[in-house]
């Protein structure tokens, strides 16, 4: 039998750097991991809490209960059935094992922990375990394409970290479609998740490239499950091969591609510059068609490539007819006024007011910025234009309708003065900032300043920007610099006097 105070040693040595207040919690994560290697947490702090209430006495081994008594002859009993309920039902906790075994057997005394150890000596516990992982125990059947696009794989990679230039750091997945039977990657697409929009726009660029496939396989995922995308295919004509979740083995070729693409791409990135996610896109396109598919693979005996010698699918459909296909249908009302619909994808216009307020079917392709359709009564479809704000600088500038003749003088004194508008952006305190560039100083210096730029804008203004800068550059060319405010203010009431006008004039000024 061990010495009891040479357990003890051994237990204070696992514990001890928890102790030392010397350590910081680096430290102590180093240390937690060399010196408990094998030992459960909940023992180490069990350990703890005795030596805190019992020091070093209390890390000694109790004795046994049964010491001197010989074991009982059930236990190999109870290991055997324990064994069997774990391999009729493998997810049955040691909790429950506990209780059935206490119904089966009158004398159980097994703890826990003890009941653990017997079990995972058991020969047969290694079945058990390769059970409850779900690999099967019998040797699976291989399944290959024999010719191109007979089969696709689809599969995302990722999420990875990429750092932009600026600094930004962004999550980025890299959805690839793959052609069973060269190996060959058709089209892949860097996105920001695995989502609807980023699945069917890889798998929209490999059907308008390559053509349509027979077969397509993929996982469980959220995105390649749902109905716009599994509803696209199917109006496409393109068999969804079945996969059970989380069996990636199903996948195996795929899985391979992406063994790949994290040594020659992912890796790749670290000692690399991305400017922007369209650039990583580029970067990654590069790649696949100069690197993987051009590189020997060992199961083919050839490279992607050549395998695949650039044979199109005889099944090919038009762009329209792709996007088409993965149309998604909804209702939803427009706005009364303006005819905006907010569609899941953005904004759009209803053709005409008849539609405007209306709740109607409408029709939209599920990535963003894709078309949208209105589905009128009788089922035909109307083409939506995307909805925009325009910016207020594009609303025209009235102008009251002036001629030439002797009524347009009545009309002149009918009403009266004509009502200011002051151009878009400029006023008094642009009056000021030209003044300043005219003499070279700040405007104003002074409350008296102030009040007479104030007079003169009241007096002449509102006044055209470019208008006002070209008298500010005269006045400048003929007095020069070093003058008095005043004197500039003077000369550009003498320009708008000789003009006739003010500064906002359209005619050019003389």
């Amino acid at each position: 039998m061990s010495n009891p105070y040479e357990i003890a040693a051994r237990r204070f040595e696992c514990i001890a750097f928890l102790i030392d207040p010397s350590l910081d919690a680096a430290q102590r994560r180093a240390a937690w991991r060399e010196r408990t290697a094998g030992i459960g947490r909940s023992t180490i702090y069990r350990w703890l809490k005795v030596y805190r209430s019992n020091g070093y006495l209390g890390l000694l081994p109790k004795p046994r209960d049964d010491r001197g008594q010989a074991r009982k002859a059930g236990t190999a009993g109870w290991a055997g059935y324990a064994i069997g309920l774990l391999y009729e039902q493998p997810d049955r906790s040691l909790t429950q094992l506990r209780i059935y075994l206490h119904a089966e057997f009158e004398d159980y005394s097994l703890s826990t922990t003890t009941l653990r150890r017997h079990l995972r000596a058991h020969p047969a516990y290694a079945g058990i375990e390769r059970l409850r992982s779900g690999k099967k125990s019998k040797l699976r059947d291989l399944y290959e394409a024999t010719h191109p696009h007979e089969g696709w794989q689809l599969d995302g990679k990722g999420p990875f970290r990429v750092t932009l230039v600026d600094g930004t750091r962004i999550d980025v997945k890299v959805l690839s479609v793959l052609d069973d039977h060269s190996r060959a990657i058709l089209a892949a697409v860097a996105a920001a998740s695995e989502n609807i929009d980023a699945a069917i726009t890889v798998t929209s660029q490999a059907i308008a490239k390559w053509g349509l496939a027979d077969r397509f396989q993929f996982d469980r995922g959220s995105a390649f499950d749902s109905h716009a995308f599994r509803g696209g295919l199917a109006a496409l004509g393109v068999h969804r091969n079945y996969v059970i979740a989380r069996t990636p083995e199903w996948q195996g070729k795929i899985e391979a591609y992406h063994r790949s693409l994290d040594r020659w791409f992912v890796r790749e990135l670290r000692a690399q510059e991305v400017v922007d996610v369209e650039h990583l896109q580029q970067l990654l396109e590069a790649m696949l068609a100069l690197v993987y598919n051009r590189h020997h693979h060992r199961e083919i005996g050839t490279t992607p490539e050549k395998r695949l010698a650039n044979r199109i699918s005889n099944r090919r459909v038009s762009q329209s007819d792709i996007e088409r296909a993965f149309f998604v249908e909804t209702t939803a009302k427009s706005d009364p006024k303006t005819g905006e619909v907010r569609l899941p994808t953005g904004s759009f216009r209803v053709p005409s007011t008849a539609h405007a307020g209306q709740r109607s079917r409408f029709r939209y392709h599920p990535t963003r910025g894709g078309r949208a359709v209105l589905v009128t009564k009788d089922d035909r479809e109307i083409v939506l234009q995307p909805f925009t704000r325009k910016p207020l600088s594009s609303v025209k500038t009235h102008t009251d309708k002036r001629g030439t003749g002797q009524l347009q003088k009545l009309v002149d004194l009918w009403k009266g003065s004509e009502r200011p508008n002051a151009q878009p952006g400029f006023g008094l305190p642009e009056v000021f900032k030209m003044l300043a560039a005219l003499i070279e100083r700040d405007v104003p210096n002074s409350e008296r300043e102030a009040h007479a730029v104030l007079a003169f804008y009241r007096k002449h203004g509102p006044m055209a920007r470019e208008a006002f800068e070209a008298a500010c550059t005269r006045s400048k060319e003929s007095l020069g610099l070093g003058r008095a405010l005043t004197t500039y203010l003077t000369d550009l009431e003498r320009q708008i006097s000789a003009d006739g006008n003010t500064p906002d004039s359209k005619e050019e000024q003389p």
